[in-house]
Order: C-alpha cells, then sequence, then structure tokens
C-alpha cells in the first residue's frame, strides 16, 4: 500500500495523533502556528489536512492543495472549509458531529442553569467581599417552557436534559418530522413567532448557513416571551448580538448566554460587554466541545474517518458528500443504480431540444422516500437522476459530489417530491425539460431485483434498461417493424429484446430496441429515412445486467 502524508496545523487530541503515529502508511507532519502564507507554501506536498476551527482552508488554499484528498475537521462545523471548491476538486470534507454532542449539550445546560440562578455574578459578588443574596435571587426550570431551535443530535439531548429539569419542551425544526419530536417527548412547533412568545427560555442548536443567519433578529426578539431568556451554544451569527443587547437593556429580555460570537474572539467593544446589562449575561469563550473526554473523541472519529477515506474503505461523516452509498441497503442501491440510468435514458431523448433547464424527480415507496433529511438535502436517487443527466452532456466522469454544484451551475432547476405507490411497490418518476424538448420516464424494481423502465413518454414500455438500446417513435403502421429489422440486419447488428409502446387515438408508437452492438450514425440515419421513424437515439448503459 502506497503512503499518504497527512497535515495536522493545529492541536488534536492524543488518541487521533496515536492513530496517525501508529498508522505504518501515514507520513504525520504537526505544524501548530502555520501563518497563511507557511500553510499555501506547503499544503501541495499532502494528502489530507486535520484541522480544528482556526485553520482555514478558502479556494485559495484549496487551489493550493493539489495532493488533497480528504480535509478532516475534528468538530462539528465546517465553515472554515470551501465545501463548494472542495466537492469541485473531488476532496471529501469529513467532520466530527458525534463526538461532542453530549459536551455542547451539558455547557447549553452548565449556561441555563448559571443565567437562570445567576451563578457566575453570584460568584464576582462574594469574591468581591459582599454577601448580597436578594440581588442574585433567581428563577427555576420546574414548569417552564423551553423552546429548542434545531432539534438535531445536540438539541435532542438538550431537550431531553430539560424535560428531566420538569420542563415543557417545543421543538423548532422545519426538517425532523412531528414523529420523532413526539417521540423524544418534544411538541413540534411550525411557527417561530408563535413558539418565541411562549418561550420562557430558548436555546438554538443550528448551524450557520444563509437560512440560518440572523434567524434570531431583532423582529423575532420583539416576539419572544417579555422576561424570557436565550442561549446561543451554536455558532456565532444565529442571534443578533445587537438587538439581543438592546432587548436586555430595555428589560425585555431578562437575561443571555453566549458560548459562540459573530466574532471569534469577540473585540473588546462587543455591545454583550456592556457593563450596563452584566448582571444579565452569562459569557464563554466557545466552550462547548472543550471537554477532555469531547477533545478524544473528535479526534478519533475524524482520524479513524479520514484513514478510512484515504485508504479507500467504508467512512461516515462526509459533509460534502450528498450520501453514502455504504449505509444504502442492497434494493436501494440498485434503485440508486436504476435511477442514475433514468437520467441518462432522459438526457438522450432531450439532447437535441437544448440544454436541459427543469428536472422533477418524483419518489414513491418506503425503499426511496426516507424522513428527516437535513435542510436543502436531496435523496440519493434525485441525485443519482442528476448525475446520469449530466453525463450525456459532460461524460461519465460526474461524480456524485459534484453532481447537484454542475446542475445549480448550469441553471438547471431541480424538484423533488414523495408519494405513495399504488401499482408498484416503488417507483421512480422522471420529468426532464428543455426548451424544445421534453422526456418523461417512470422506473421500477421486480421482486426478482431487475431494473424496468415500464412507462416513457406516455407510452407504457416495459424494457430492462441495460447494454446498447435503439430507442424511437414511429408511424403505428404495418411494415415499419420490418423495415427496421431489415436495415438493422442488414448492417449485422441482432436484435436481442424488442418493446413496443402504443396509445389509444394515436397514430404513433414508440419503441425500445436492446441490440448486440451500438449502431453507427450512417445507419441511425438511413433507418430515419427509409424506416418511417420519427425520431431516433442510441443509448449505451453500461453496469450490472439489469440490477
Amino acid at each position: 500500500m502506497s503512503g499518504f502524508k497527512v497535515l495536522v496545523p493545529e492541536a488534536l487530541g492524543d488518541e487521533g495523533l496515536k492513530i496517525l503515529r501508529e498508522s505504518p502508511d501515514i507520513e504525520l507532519d504537526v505544524k501548530i502556528g502555520l501563518t497563511k502564507q507557511d500553510l499555501h507554501k506547503i499544503l501541495g506536498e499532502y494528502d489530507a489536512i486535520i484541522t480544528r476551527s482556526a485553520t482555514t482552508l478558502d479556494k485559495e488554499a484549496i487551489e493550493r492543495g493539489q495532493r488533497l484528498k480528504v480535509i478532516a475537521r475534528a468538530g462539528v462545523g465546517v465553515d472554515n472549509v470551501d465545501l463548494q471548491e472542495a466537492s469541485r476538486r473531488g476532496i471529501v470534507v469529513i467532520n466530527a458531529p458525534t463526538g461532542n454532542t453530549l459536551a455542547a449539550a451539558e455547557q447549553t445546560m452548565a449556561l441555563m442553569l448559571s443565567l437562570v440562578r445567576k451563578t457566575p455574578q453570584g460568584f464576582m459578588s462574594l469574591k468581591a467581599g459582599e454577601w448580597d443574596r436578594k440581588r442574585f435571587t433567581g428563577r427555576q426550570l420546574n414548569g417552564k417552557k423551553a423552546l429548542v431551535i434545531g432539534m438535531g443530535r445536540i438539541g435532542m439531548q438538550v431537550a431531553h436534559r430539560c424535560r428531566a429539569f420538569g420542563m415543557e419542551v417545543f421543538g423548532f425544526d422545519p426538517y425532523v418530522s412531528d414523529k420523532k419530536m413526539s417521540g423524544g417527548g418534544v411538541q413540534k412547533v411550525t411557527d417561530l413567532a408563535d413558539a418565541l412568545s411562549l418561550a420562557d427560555i430558548t436555546t438554538v442548536h443550528v448551524p450557520i448557513t444563509k437560512e440560518t443567519h440572523c434567524v434570531i433578529n431583532e423582529k423575532m426578539i420583539r416576539a419572544m416571551k417579555p422576561g424570557s431568556y436565550i442561549i446561543n451554544c451554536a455558532r456565532g451569527g444565529i442571534v443578533d448580538e445587537a438587538a439581543c443587547v438592546s432587548a436586555l437593556k430595555d428589560g425585555r429580555l431578562a437575561g443571555a448566554a453566549f458560548d459562540v460570537f459573530t466574532q471569534e474572539p469577540p473585540s473588546a467593544d462587543n455591545p454583550l460587554f456592556d457593563s450596563e446589562i452584566a448582571d444579565k449575561v452569562v459569557l464563554t469563550p466557545h466552550l462547548g466541545a472543550t471537554t477532555v473526554e469531547a477533545q478524544t473523541e473528535v479526534a478519533r472519529i475524524a482520524v479513524t474517518n479520514m484513514l478510512a477515506a484515504l485508504r479507500g474503505e467504508p467512512y461516515e461523516h462526509a459533509v460534502n458528500l450528498p450520501f453514502m452509498e455504504q449505509q444504502l441497503t442492497d434494493i436501494q442501491k440498485n434503485y440508486l443504480r436504476l435511477a442514475r440510468k433514468m437520467g441518462i435514458l432522459a438526457g438522450k431523448l432531450t439532447e437535441n431540444g437544448g440544454p436541459p433547464d427543469k428536472c422533477r424527480v418524483m419518489l414513491r415507496g418506503e425503499a426511496v422516500v426516507e424522513d428527516d433529511l437535513p435542510g436543502g438535502a436531496m435523496r440519493p436517487f434525485t441525485i443519482a437522476v442528476i448525475k446520469g443527466l449530466l453525463e450525456t452532456a459532460l461524460g461519465p466522469d460526474i461524480n456524485y459530489m459534484i453532481a447537484p454544484i454542475l446542475a445549480q451551475e448550469r441553471g438547471i432547476s431541480i424538484e423533488e417530491s414523495t408519494g405513495e405507490s399504488k401499482a408498484y411497490r416503488n417507483l421512480i418518476e422522471v420529468e426532464v425539460t428543455a426548451q424544445d424538448a421534453s422526456a418523461t420516464l417512470t422506473g421500477t424494481i421486480t421482486e426478482e431485483g431487475r431494473q424496468h423502465i415500464v412507462k416513457m413518454n406516455d407510452y407504457w414500455v416495459d424494457f430492462v434498461p441495460h447494454g446498447n438500446l435503439l430507442i424511437f417513435q414511429n408511424h403505428d403502421r404495418p411494415g415499419v417493424i420490418g423495415k427496421i429489422g431489415k436495415l438493422l440486419g442488414d448492417s449485422s447488428i441482432n436484435i436481442a429484446n424488442f418493446n413496443l409502446g402504443r396509445r389509444e387515438s394515436s397514430g404513433l408508437a414508440l419503441a425500445v430496441m436492446q441490440i448486440d452492438v451500438h449502431v453507427s450514425d450512417d445507419v441511425l440515419a438511413q433507418m430515419e429515412k427509409d424506416g418511417d421513424m420519427i425520431w431516433a437515439t442510441t443509448v449505451k448503459l453500461n453496469g450490472e445486467s439489469g440490477k
């Protein structure tokens, strides 16, 4: 096995370093404190890099990392990595989302208790020689209403602990189902402003994105229950700090706790440091994941998965891979292959109508429909359709990582929906439109595990999408198929299978032939001329024979 060179530019848990040093195929360089310029100079020498939050891997840095295969983040957030540029270059970005879950949840509860009981302020008063118990009269958590914004791993753990304190817990997360929340004893709310108006304590646990930036803004803070509290242990910028300070000063909010800040470290003039609100705030320097156990675990998770990715073994927690194929069931993997082929077929059927501008995918049945996808995420089968569609124009090197990005850049609108399946247990329906053409396909997999296209362009057909296919539309009258068979025979092209779809009240038919060898452009042109065809195209589908 060839070796890999790995750079560690920040402090990493001893467990992670131990694994790297004991790996015979790894050449490890620990270079802490590199400047941006120094990092850029040497990054091209490495196959992988493990970062925390202080190392910025922007487009310029990633361009310098010409050998990079993996970027691993010993933590949750990857806002210091240009994910799109990494995806464009085929670099897998891995994080360790489970390693600090408990640490972050416990830090949230520590801030919550400190906030409502004024513990830090009481300590500072006592240290100053005072004994002013009345000044630090607090509130109990029991019986209060908690609103948890973001019901992922950390949010669920926070909700569980709030319930242990006797709180009534509400959850706001458009991407988590009622069933999942209710299973954790959480009531789902769908209107954020309404929920804020009822909550005694609000805590946020979402990543920082365009959607979540300042999600708790001045308008939302005005909607909050008078005398309530807010806690941010997620990411700086989710809560508008200035608006929060204004509400603390005028008494609308009773208190606020921040472990994260819009600028880290926060500048001396950050409004949260205003002495006027000192008794109402609890501030900590991004300690959410700073426990011995969490740092050990995130280092182990990041390093283990990075090594697996380098070695071509199954791994987890790839941030920029839209899904992990090895985590799919066998039937799902088969539907994934079918979806890609359907994308290729749709691309071929519309290639003469201009570049595609819209792709709609309808998924029906338990095998292809999952609940509780992350915000904005597409299901694997939709991504496979996109990959196949783009392969038609850009070649087979398109991967699942880059396909959605390329579709966006090319102006292709992607619509995904789900529904129930009646005639078949599971179905994938695809519709692709271009300026002067459109194509629709319906596909399924039989009980025996064979892929089938059962409908194409409103014609009921039934064929296995495999090998060399000749697809054409013709006038539905006697002698046409005979002519086509003769033309193929004269060119020494054998027909393996033939499927014909007809529609009532139509003088046209749609045919799909599986043939042993590819039809040349000259033969295809001759068939269109002499075979009474409206149009014809050929498709070569590689992969397993319909499985």
